[in-house]
């Protein structure tokens, strides 16, 4: 084995499955953050920052779930979703680890590790055809 086949068995294809649950799980927060927030609106006197947020957080996370489903699948605008989603998770993380370190490490090391295994999972998917 080369580590190129496309087989259900081999390292790539096992690559890309674990890139898509990384991609799934971070969508099941997001959807997760989304509701809480949408339930939290309901307490507060002006709701629509919170519902604005919810319906964003939401969004995110069904364009993450796609993302995931064609990385899956071997698709090429799966790996330009994916990576900038990484990229802006983990410049968000730095960007708060002065003022909320506990938050903004864990996020940057997060999106960091699952940008490196997209990249990595999508070498045969980016590399240019001749």
């Amino acid at each position: 084995m080369s580590g190129t086949e496309t087989g259900p068995g081999s390292r790539v294809q096992s690559l890309r499955t674990a890139a898509a649950v990384a991609l799934w799980i971070e969508a099941a927060g997001l959807a997760a953050a989304g509701v809480a927030y949408g339930v939290h609106a309901f307490s507060l006197p002006q709701p629509m920052f919170a519902i604005g947020l919810a319906i964003f957080a939401v969004c995110i996370a069904v364009g993450l779930a796609f993302a995931g489903r064609g990385l899956r699948r071997g698709a090429r605008w799966s790996v330009s979703a994916a990576v900038t989603w990484q990229a802006l998770l983990t410049l968000a993380g730095v960007s708060l680890v002065q003022s909320r370190p506990a938050v903004g490490l864990p996020a940057a090391a997060v999106g960091a590790a699952i940008g490196v295994l997209v990249i990595v999972a999508s070498r045969d998917v980016v590399a240019p055809r001749g």
